[in-house]
């Protein structure tokens, strides 16, 4: 799925925004800055209560699904890792709070106005939708993988995996589109939410803002794009414990990391 085609997903046609901007140019620097600034709005907002109100009972479920249900195994790992895919959804309201601070409203609420409900929601849909895709293709790479061999069926998940040709196959297939639906996220959502939030505008226009803010800043994106991985990842493993404050972080650096790279005139 191209970009092209995610904007007439939308639903709309694509059109010019309704002010003139330009995007800057970022260097490596710039991830370090907003990620700073997102832990000050962190600290200043305790938007972490928010994610252990939220994050804990989701992953209890989760992890409870897994253990009842042991068919549900394969599909750990693209669940985990395509909550990549809905982050920039998922930590919407923190972007929402560190615009509203910035601007020195409280009220993060303020700015969910109708209109902007519907260009959140359509990016919403977006994002649901590229989820669905990426679980859905990579149930099919593990039918035709590791699902249809019959080498060591009965062995361990984790040592089929690991031990065999088709876990192997399916480890490199799994990875190589993972990394084609991580640059397509990346695309799309890297500041369209925020955009959203701070302007007027159409899906298709913040889509539209968001894909030349990569093209202008390849290598800033996918090193960011990186960062988010890690943050991810890193917070994940110790018991989902790192999340409640990785998760925050990532989201209000998403509004710092817009409002360095887009000027409107």
């Amino acid at each position: 799925m191209t970009p092209a085609a995610i904007t007439e997903a939308a639903g709309q046609v694509a059109k010019p925004a309704t002010a003139p901007f330009s995007i800057r140019p970022m260097s490596l620097n710039d991830i370090w800055e907003v990620l700073k600034l997102g832990f000050e709005d962190l600290r200043a907002s305790r938007t972490d209560a928010l994610t252990i109100a939220i994050i804990y009972p989701i992953s209890g479920i989760f992890l409870a699904s897994v253990i009842v249900v042991r068919a549900f195994l394969p599909f750990v790992f693209p669940i985990c890792a395509g909550f990549a895919l809905l982050g920039p959804m998922a930590t919407l309201w923190f972007a929402a709070v560190s615009r509203q601070r910035e601007r020195g409203d409280a009220t993060a609420i303020s700015v969910f106005t109708p209109e902007r409900l519907v260009a959140i929601q359509r990016l919403c849909s977006i994002a649901i939708m590229l989820f669905v895709i990426w679980n859905v293709t990579a149930g099919i790479i593990y039918g035709l993988t590791l699902g249809s061999s019959n080498a060591d069926a009965n062995a361990p998940f984790l040592s089929r995996v690991w031990e065999t040709s088709a876990g192997w196959s399916l480890i490199i297939a799994g990875c190589a589109t993972g990394a084609v639906f991580a640059v397509l996220s990346l695309a799309v959502f890297l500041i369209s939410f925020p955009a959203v939030l701070d302007r007027p505008i159409t899906a298709s226009q913040a889509i539209g803002i968001s894909v030349q803010a990569m093209l202008r800043n390849p290598f800033f994106v996918l090193a960011w794009g990186a960062v988010v991985v890690a943050g991810l990842l890193g917070g994940a493993l110790p018991a989902m414990l790192g999340i409640v404050v990785t998760l925050p972080v990532l989201g209000h650096a998403s509004w710092h990391l817009y409002d360095r790279m887009v000027k409107w005139d």
